[in-house]
């Protein structure tokens, strides 16, 4: 074969190579814009990525490489000591199968998330690390506690003092003395920002009674105040009413109207249907969140970084970091497996002029919580709570013997008298009779 024959099978040979690097170029070229296209504009896949960086260490450091410092900045409480937390002497270490921490939910138009303001919700959270299985406690606000002041001394009173007291330090240790807890982690959140957040995820949808349109509309006025935010009243009830954050935060200050429990059916009133619908609404929010698209979670991000200045804050927690992202796999994941109140077995009183939540038992009350939250069957309480528990009865005259008082049937007693000082009585509550409409 001739050389000029030769040169020329070679070109041919190098042009066909270079045409099939230019067609494989071209295709990852294509592929790569319909990813980045079914990326921008299918919500689904756009959640499905971030959860999938949530569960490889990968992902995991690219999270933590975008966000740690602006988290550290704004978000983190770097000045909670968890070695300052109390604990009584507990024969069990629950730390390493659950993480448990409080959420409380402050009323606060400042930076100030420590002293000098009550905790108007308190919500314990015990999440199975291996399972992902959430629980949740509400503890009622008005119940009577003995409360821990920072040096160690105590009284008795309302358990929602107890964070205006000692902070979120004093209200850890005022619970976990009282229950028989070993939390050391803690959520604050603003009201302001929890209206916010449901904002930037789009609102959430609630049943809704006459009795409590009326509420809402009612105590609107109140939030907006709060917030410098203007809400439209609700115009009508029925099922799967859309609230956006205005409304669904005033939604979850109402009392005097009767709660129904949208999986159960079951009447709640009084503060303790409050306490449903807080968490209610919680579970609500977390279930938009999972569902949400990647930008509306970035818009979420934001509103919480960007809200969290000097003058005001949204949120305020002594988890870390990497202790945030380390449980991101088991938010996507989680399944609500049951919400309570504390304490189960109550009745209502008025000591000194003041209204209160009273534990039919502190210790068969503790002991209930043990069993919901671990499955802990006749859960033994310490000496310290039975000694609280003693001074509790020695001061109210209430014991595991005395009659219960059940909100889901009774009317009881108003258990928030600085409301009923400070604002018309404005009770539309039928009794647990209201129909949807």
């Amino acid at each position: 074969m001739s050389s000029k024959n030769k040169t020329k099978q070679q070109k041919l040979k190098t042009l066909s190579r270079l045409k099939k690097v230019l067609i494989f170029f071209e295709a990852l070229f294509a592929v790569c814009v319909i990813l980045m296209g079914t990326v921008m504009f299918v919500p689904a896949v756009k959640g499905a990525i971030v959860e999938g960086l949530t569960k490889t260490p990968v992902g995991q450091n690219i999270i933590k490489l975008f966000g740690s410092k602006s988290y550290d900045k704004s978000v983190f409480d770097g000045d909670f000591n968890k070695n300052q937390v109390e604990t009584n002497n507990l024969q069990y270490n629950y730390s390493e199968e659950y993480t448990n921490f409080i959420l409380f939910g402050i009323d606060s138009r400042t930076s100030q998330f420590d002293e000098g303001t009550n905790s108007d919700s308190m919500v314990i959270v015990s999440v199975h690390n291996t399972t992902g299985e959430v629980k949740m406690v509400s503890i009622y606000r008005d119940t009577f506690l003995r409360i821990y002041n920072s040096d160690g001394t105590y009284k008795y009173f309302k358990v929602n003092s107890a964070y205006s007291v000692g902070g979120a330090e004093g209200a850890i240790n005022t619970l976990n003395k009282n229950l028989d807890l070993q939390l050391t982690d803690y959520v604050t959140v603003n009201f302001a920002g929890v209206a916010k957040i449901i904002d930037t995820l789009g609102g959430i949808k609630v049943n809704l009674t006459d009795d409590e349109v009326n509420q809402l509309n009612h105590h609107m006025k109140s939030t907006i105040s709060t917030t410098g935010e203007y809400a439209k009243p609700i115009a009508k009830s029925g099922k799967n009413i859309k609230l956006n954050g205005i409304q669904a935060t005033t939604y979850c200050r109402i009392r005097k109207a009767t709660f129904y429990d949208p999986d159960t059916g079951k009447a709640i009133r009084d503060d303790f249907g409050r306490a449903a619908r807080q968490r209610s609404v919680i579970m609500k929010l977390v279930d938009r969140a999972k569902k949400a698209s990647v930008s509306e979670l970035q818009q979420m991000i934001n509103t919480v970084l960007d809200g969290n200045t000097k003058k005001e804050k949204i949120i305020s927690t002594s988890f870390d970091f990497d202790q945030i992202v380390g449980m991101l796999p088991i938010i996507f994941d989680f399944s609500l497996s049951g919400s309570e109140g504390f304490p189960s077995e109550l009745t209502t009183g008025t000591i000194d002029n003041t209204s209160y939540v009273l534990p039919q038992g502190l210790s068969q009350n503790v002991t209930a919580l043990h069993e919901f939250l671990y499955g802990e069957e006749n859960y033994q309480p310490t000496s310290t709570v039975e000694e609280i528990d003693s001074s509790i009865v020695s001061q109210t005259g209430v014991s595991s013997s005395s009659t219960g008082y059940n909100p889901t049937e009774m009317g009881g007693t108003s258990t928030d008298e600085e409301e009923s000082q400070t604002e018309e009585y404005y009770d539309y509550d039928d009794g647990g009779d209201t129909e949807f409409h």
